[in-house]
């Protein structure tokens, strides 16, 4: 039962960083740059076009939701914290590939997101571990 509430507690703080990380690079971006943060719809519209820099926001948030995550788990867990922080990472990593189904993007951005799913989580239970 504590291996199950800690992975849940990994994923309800992963998905949190990450959507907090996300919003606030887009904010960032938005002020900085003038690059409009782009809605579900905007992203779907603007195809493989939305702007590098968007995109790379996105990326980072893939590994630091993630990391988070597989930090919570790591720490919470009564043993094996790698394998909570992989189930975390699993989890956040599907969300992440459906996500990717259904908006078209550039190839590099598809193997950076895929590629952050997989180390976010791996860090994060190593640095728990500290």
């Amino acid at each position: 039962m504590k291996s199950l509430i800690t992975v849940v507690a990994g994923i309800v703080v992963g998905v949190v960083v990450l959507s907090v990380v996300e919003q606030i690079g887009q904010a960032l971006l938005q002020m900085l740059m003038g690059i409009e943060p782009t809605t579900a719809q905007g992203a779907a519209a603007l195809g493989t076009s939305r702007p590098t820099e968007s995109l790379a926001v996105v990326v980072a948030a893939c590994f630091l939701g993630p990391l988070a995550g597989g930090y919570v788990a790591g720490r919470l867990a009564p043993s094996k914290p790698l394998s909570h922080a992989a189930a975390v990472g699993a989890f956040q990593m599907i969300l992440g590939v459906i996500g990717l189904l259904f908006f078209p993007q550039p190839a590099w951005f598809a193997f950076a997101a895929v590629l952050a799913f997989v180390l976010g989580p791996v860090v994060g239970a190593r640095i728990s571990l500290v």
